[in-house]
C-alpha cells in the first residue's frame, strides 16, 4: 500500500486529511505540525506522497517544498492550504510540486486528486497547475477544491 506523510499545524486539519488519504488508498505513515521536521520524516519513511500546508509556525510549506524537491525530485507533494497567492503558488510550481488544493475542499473532491497522484506514476496527467480556475465545482456550499499539477 502507498505511503504518505501529513505535514499540517492544524490537528483537526491532520485528522482529516488522514481519514481522506486512507480513503484514497494510502497509509498515513507519520505526521508533523510544523514544516521543520520535513526533511527527517521524509528521509526516514520515504513516502510516496507528501500532504503539506503552506502557512505553519516556523518554516513555511512553500520553502519547504522547495527544499524536498531539491535534495529529493521524486518526491510528490500536494500543497493543501487556505493560502492563495501568487507568490507562493509560485514557488510551489517552481520547485515541482504536483497539486494544490485550496482549504476548505470537497472531501470527495480531494480523495479524487490523491488517486490520481496515487497513478502519476502510471503517466495519468493531472490538471496543469496554471489552471486553478479550471477546478470543478464544489459539492456543497462553502466547499473548494482546486487542483494542479506539472
Amino acid at each position: 500500500m502507498p505511503s504518505a506523510i501529513i505535514v499540517d499545524d492544524s490537528p483537526i486539519m491532520r485528522a482529516q486529511l488522514a481519514k481522506l488519504l486512507e480513503l484514497a488508498g494510502f497509509t498515513v505513515v507519520a505526521q508533523a505540525g510544523t514544516a521543520d521536521q520535513l526533511l527527517e520524516l521524509y528521509e526516514q519513511h520515504r513516502p510516496d506522497l507528501v500532504s503539506l500546508d503552506i502557512v505553519m509556525p516556523g518554516r513555511d510549506g512553500a520553502t519547504a517544498a522547495a527544499e524536498l524537491r531539491t535534495r529529493y525530485p521524486q518526491a510528490i507533494i500536494v500543497i493543501c492550504t487556505s493560502l492563495n497567492t501568487r507568490d507562493k503558488i509560485d514557488i510551489c510550481r517552481r520547485a515541482g510540486v504536483k497539486c494544490y488544493l485550496l482549504k476548505p475542499f470537497n472531501p470527495d473532491y480531494a480523495v479524487s486528486v490523491f488517486r490520481r497522484v496515487l497513478n502519476y506514476t502510471r503517466e495519468i496527467p493531472l490538471p496543469r497547475f496554471d489552471k486553478l480556475e479550471d477546478a470543478p465545482a464544489p459539492a456543497t456550499s462553502g466547499d473548494r477544491g482546486t487542483v494542479s499539477g506539472r
